[in-house]
This record gives C-alpha cells, structure tokens and sequence, in this order.
C-alpha cells in the first residue's frame, strides 16, 4: 500500500497535540501516512509556566524542545519550526508566508494539508494568519502539486468538552472525524511533554498533567475545505483524511 503524505501548518509549539494529536498518532501506528509539521514560531510569548519551568528567556528554547519531544511522542516523520515571532504572524507579509509554504509543499510532496479552522479555535491571531495564509497557499498551488486535499481543524460545537474553546463549528459543518481511542494515553504523554504549557493543558485536559488521560478526547475533529479529487463524498462524515486517495 502506498504511504501518502499529511503536513500539519501550525502557529505554535503544543497546537498540533491539542489540534490533531489523536489524528497524527493514529496514521504514524498505520503506517499509512507520513506525518510531517510546520510550526511558525517557538511561542516566544507563551507562559513558562507557575510554578515558572525555565525564565523568559529560555523559553523559545525551552519550548522547541518540548515541540521536538511531542512530536517525536506522536509520530511527527519531520518537524519543521520557523523563526518568526510569537503574537506577530499577522504583521508578516502574506506573500512571504506563502512563499514558504509552497516551498515546503514542493519539498515534502504531501497529498493532504491541514491547518487552523479560519477562526483560530481559540481566536489567536497567529491561529487566524497562518490559516489564511495556508488557505491562500493551496489555492494558488500549480497544477501539477501534490496537494489534494485540504482541511481545516477544529472543535465541535456539541459534544464533551471540559473547556469548550472560544470558537467551534456545528456537528453538520465538520465533514471529517478522526476516532482514535487506543491513542489517547499516547496524546496524553505528547501533552505532558509541552510541560511549560501545564496551566493551558490542565485548563483544557483535566487532569492530564498528573498522569490521568480521561479528559482527552478520542477524536479529532475536520472540515474539508478543498479538494480536487472527483471521488470524494462528504454527505456521510468521513473517517479517513486519505479518503479518496487510499489505493
């Protein structure tokens, strides 16, 4: 069976595991696709932490490694993080974010790309700048890309959630579920490692910082934004993010 290709665009250390840890988990145990990550910044303007894990200074470094650490947790195949800014994507020139995505995309070759919904989940700027650059990215894609499909993460709206985010979308808008289980311990750990982020994990996953992965949700949630594959239906919620290219 043919390994396909998955990029994950985030703006900041830690979006990927509360975004799409269940969903990049479960296509690295398959084996089925390779998991790749572009983070933006090093989430410069993050929190260290209360009790404080390292000084406002460490902190960039501090959280690359603990990107490096979840990601490698999860499954990330190759792990790209760019040197732009925490809380100043919007001020970066739409043209040069594209630029670079494209770059990647033509390196990496990828079939299927995914980023922020266009409100961010949590409404973050950075979360809004790197989805309409993203956006923008695959529109203006060659013909000949490898890229067939895009989708945008997000929450939904009805459901579970301990700490629902400022922004969701409605059950009949998400067109993608990811249902994943076996994989929450393995979020669990991938969340644990971002450890300077506790106060924001904790918030939203109860619990999980002392080692409990109830409050871990079992699934990932989609939209499919793009596409130009003639094959795919999403009357029906998909279950697979390579649906349509699976061979």
């Amino acid at each position: 069976m043919k390994k396909h290709g998955i990029l994950f665009i985030f703006a900041h250390p830690d979006d990927e595991t509360f975004t799409s840890g269940i969903t990049i988990s479960k296509y690295h145990h398959e084996q089925s696709a390779s998991c790749y990550l572009v983070t933006a910044t090093r989430g410069q303007a993050g929190k260290p932490g209360n009790p404080p894990i390292c000084s406002l200074e460490e902190l960039p470094r501090v959280r690359e490694q603990e990107l490096r650490d979840a990601s490698s947790i999860l499954g990330v195949s190759a792990l790209e993080i760019w040197d732009y800014e925490d809380k100043n994507l919007s001020f970066v020139p739409l043209e040069e974010l594209i630029i670079n995505i494209h770059e990647v995309i033509s390196r990496l070759r990828p079939e299927v790309v995914v980023t922020f919904a266009p409100h961010g989940i949590s409404g973050h700027p950075d979360h809004k700048s790197i989805s309409n650059a993203t956006t923008q990215a695959i529109h203006r894609l060659p013909e000949n890309s490898s890229v067939r499909k895009l989708y945008y993460a997000t929450r939904a709206s009805s459901g579970t959630l301990t700490a629902p985010p400022p922004y969701t979308d409605s059950y009949d808008t998400i067109t993608t579920i990811i249902d994943a289980p076996a994989f929450k311990e393995q979020v669990a750990s991938a969340l644990r490692a971002h450890r300077t982020q506790h106060l924001s994990v904790d918030r939203v996953f109860p619990g999980v910082t002392s080692g409990d992965a109830a409050n871990v949700p079992p699934r990932n949630h989609f939209i499919l934004a793009w596409t130009n594959l003639p094959n795919v239906n999403v009357e029906d919620k998909e279950s697979d993010l390579l649906a349509g290219l699976r061979v």
